[in-house]
């Protein structure tokens, strides 16, 4: 016999043991053990924030502002369905100028603005 066909034999005598080794290890013996279901609470709606800007620019579709207490923060903040009307008339009597301070209502963790009240400043 050649080596090449030795080698071969040998090949296939290892790859026979190791099937028939790892199909007896797939058998189990332990019992299943249940599990109790995990029973969570429904996250509740965080209440909306309030918080105090300075207008950088206000635009028809939202309003870019700065915070008060870090002026590195920066937001642009869209409107939502119930003040985009009002925003759009106060747009067109002058809006918001540069540097005026609005307190902005906004869900946390997303940039649309429920509610900004705040005195206008006469347009330049």
């Amino acid at each position: 016999m050649s080596n090449k066909n030795t080698a071969r034999l040998l090949v296939a005598a290892c790859a026979l043991c190791g099937l028939a080794f790892s199909a007896s290890d797939q058998v189990t013996t332990a019992p299943v053990i249940k599990l109790k279901p995990v029973h969570t609470q429904q996250p509740q709606q965080a209440r909306p924030a309030k918080t105090q800007f300075e207008v950088l620019h206000m635009m028809t579709t939202g309003i870019q502002v700065r915070s008060l207490v870090n002026g590195l923060e920066i937001h642009t903040f869209t409107y939502s369905d119930q003040i985009r009307d009002p925003m759009r008339k106060l747009l067109d009597q002058g809006g918001y100028q540069y540097g005026d301070k609005v307190e902005i209502q906004y869900q946390p963790g997303t940039e649309v603005a429920l509610k900004i009240k705040g005195k206008p400043s006469k347009p330049l």
